[in-house]
């Protein structure tokens, strides 16, 4: 495939999510209604072999294009890219990249972004496309929904799927769309969980152990990973290394005041790759001055968080688990029996203990006054809100079968 570089700054233009929102330079729509296919000749035909789904904050997943030209001649075609996405998608959530096969490295193919009723991100793949005549040619591409850039910390809304929309037409002047396919592109996500926590703890006493699922059934790889446990300033968080030897972790402690400490399980910047599971054996211990009552222990994920402000980034969250630390129980030095007397009575009796040790009645205290995490959301995403959601308890992501729920916020900086 031979490769010319050309340079095209298509008008900004407001399109309904039944056309593609792309324009050509001299201002004629590259998509018509679809009566006009009708009434031109294919000199062409595009088949595309999309992703069925993509992970959310994940890296972009490949596929392929083919463009095949049916007539006895050579022919030159450009590549028309389109995505459609739920209204409140912001300008950097979906990136698509194309191989060069001039030098065998990935680059972005410029996209414009647009919103009417829907999100749209539309653009030409920025080289030209030969195609033997009775040949083909396959370009490979790839499409992604990373919600940011790395580690830029950024606020995100959410988007349950992405409408892939591809059209070729020549490059002979007629700016006419030979032929064209729109795929339905899937949403999935990552997602953290806790397994086997007891139900119970001990102030002062012996730890507990649990683990720590951190789950990718997605297609996307995912880098700048922070898989984090929220706990309780009193707590020591320590987790198994491959040696079986155990490691304390650092509590870190979120910007907002009167917000609860948090570890990374797998360091601040981990990876996990596509379709793997990843289990952390953890173990939690409350020194003695825990006051007695209910403890959270809050899962989250976050993806591209920023370099000084942890925690702000995509997050993802789930239902966590209540531990009920109780204090540690009370003991008392049983009484002195008594002296015996000098006279040994007629009718030895047995010595009986004038004192036990009294049963301690652990204090308690209402559980935190946060509300319970509802099933079926995700956290809403974005900086400076995962501690007082996770104060208000997680919530679940369904994903694989079910949907996708995803609070939607505004972009902040």
């Amino acid at each position: 495939m031979s490769v010319t570089t050309r340079t095209h700054r298509p008008r900004r233009t407001i399109t309904r999510a039944a056309t593609l929102g792309v324009v050509l330079t001299g201002g004629t729509l590259l998509l018509p209604a679809p009566a006009a296919f009708a009434e031109v000749a294919p000199r062409a035909t595009l088949t595309v072999q999309a992703p069925a789904s993509v992970g959310f904050a994940g890296q972009p997943v490949e596929f392929t294009e083919t463009v095949s030209n049916p007539t006895t001649e050579a022919a030159g075609y450009h590549l028309w890219l389109d995505t459609t996405s739920d209204l409140g998608t912001p300008p950097d959530a979906i990136v698509i990249d194309y191989k060069d096969p001039a030098d065998g490295t990935w680059k972005s193919v410029p996209l414009e972004f647009t919103t009417n009723e829907a999100a749209h991100y539309g653009g030409m793949l920025p080289s030209d496309i030969t195609v033997p005549a009775g040949g083909s040619t396959t370009l490979k591409l790839r499409i992604g929904a990373p919600m940011g850039r790395p580690h830029h910390g950024a606020s995100n809304g959410g988007f349950h799927s992405i409408d892939l929309r591809s059209a070729v037409s020549a490059i002979d002047g007629s700016h006419v769309a030979l032929d064209q396919s729109t795929k339905t592109i899937g949403v999935d996500s990552i997602s953290t969980s806790l397994a086997q926590v007891p139900a119970t703890a001990v102030a002062g006493g012996a730890p507990i152990e649990f683990d720590a699922v951190l789950a990718n059934p997605t297609l996307s790889d995912y880098i700048n990973v922070g898989n984090v446990l929220f706990t309780d300033p009193h707590a020591t968080v320590q987790v198994r290394k491959a040696d079986g030897s155990w490691s304390k972790l650092a509590q870190v402690l979120p910007s907002e005041p009167d917000s609860r400490p948090g570890v990374y399980l797998e360091g601040r910047d981990s990876s996990i790759r596509t379709r793997t599971t990843t289990t952390t054996r953890v173990r939690v211990s409350f020194d003695a001055t825990t006051p007695a009552g209910n403890i959270e222990l809050s899962p989250c994920v976050f993806v591209n968080e920023g370099k000084d402000t942890p925690f702000h980034g995509t997050t993802m969250c789930t239902r966590g688990a209540t531990v009920k630390v109780t204090a540690a129980a009370a003991t008392q030095s049983p009484a002195p029996a008594p002296t015996p007397s000098t006279t040994a009575p007629t009718t030895p009796a047995p010595s009986v203990s004038t004192s036990a040790p009294a049963a301690t009645t652990p204090a308690t205290r209402p559980p935190s006054d946060a509300p319970a995490a509802t099933d079926g959301q995700l956290a809403e995403t974005g900086a400076g809100r995962a501690p007082a959601l996770l104060a208000a308890g997680a919530s679940l992501l369904t994903a694989g079968g079910g949907a996708l729920w995803l609070a939607r916020r505004r972009r902040s900086a």
